[in-house]
């Protein structure tokens, strides 16, 4: 594994929904999914922290990630609901509670992360989307992968029964991924 600060990976990103016309309201099946694709530049795989950045979905959606447009009227839709659950420590250990938010990306292999979009189902309020607009949704500006390591998952995060980070393992292997810019996706809601 290498620990070259000064050769940061990348990582290129793109934005979906479909389908991109949809009928608001159906949570199951969901009117409408959303889906990142993240291709990782780099001549080794790296495993990422998600909890706080658009690869998990379903928190993103209710936090600060993405910025939402009405076409239609010009005026932005607030979508965030919440900065984030409190939640204690973060844990490391491979298979443990917060296994599902180190993600490993292999060189120049697309990885799709796919979640409903959560306020395709919403009936009633000021932040729903309305039948007849057009929309745009795009990632914010400074979206970044903070912690990252190089290797797989397996080689970087703790052993079963050990919930503290991997020694060697503790911190990133360099800077934040910058993972933008990414371009916006446009919907509509009949």
């Amino acid at each position: 594994m290498s620990d070259n600060i000064s050769m940061t990976p990348t990582i290129s990103v793109s934005l979906s929904i479909d389908p991109p016309t949809f009928t608001r309201g159906s949570v199951s099946p969901p009117s409408a999914t959303i889906t990142i694709t993240a291709t990782l530049h780099a001549s080794e795989p790296i495993t990422i922290f998600t909890w706080h950045t658009i690869f998990n979905l379903e928190l993103a959606q209710r936090r600060k990630n993405f910025i939402c447009t009405d076409l239609t009227t010009g005026l932005p839709l607030q979508l965030e609901t919440t900065k984030g659950p409190k939640r204690p420590q973060f844990s490391y250990e491979l298979g443990g509670h917060d296994d599902q938010y180190f993600i490993t990306l292999e060189p120049e292999k697309p990885t799709i992360i796919t979640h409903r979009f959560l306020r395709s189902a919403g009936l009633e309020g000021d932040r729903v989307f309305k039948p007849g607009h057009r929309y745009q949704l795009k990632v914010r500006d400074n979206e970044e992968a903070e912690w990252w390591r190089y290797g797989k998952k397996e080689d970087v995060m703790s052993p079963p029964g050990q919930s503290s980070p991997k020694e060697g393992c503790e911190d990133p292997s360099g800077l934040p991924i910058r993972l933008s810019p990414i371009d916006p996706v446009e919907f509509e809601v009949e």
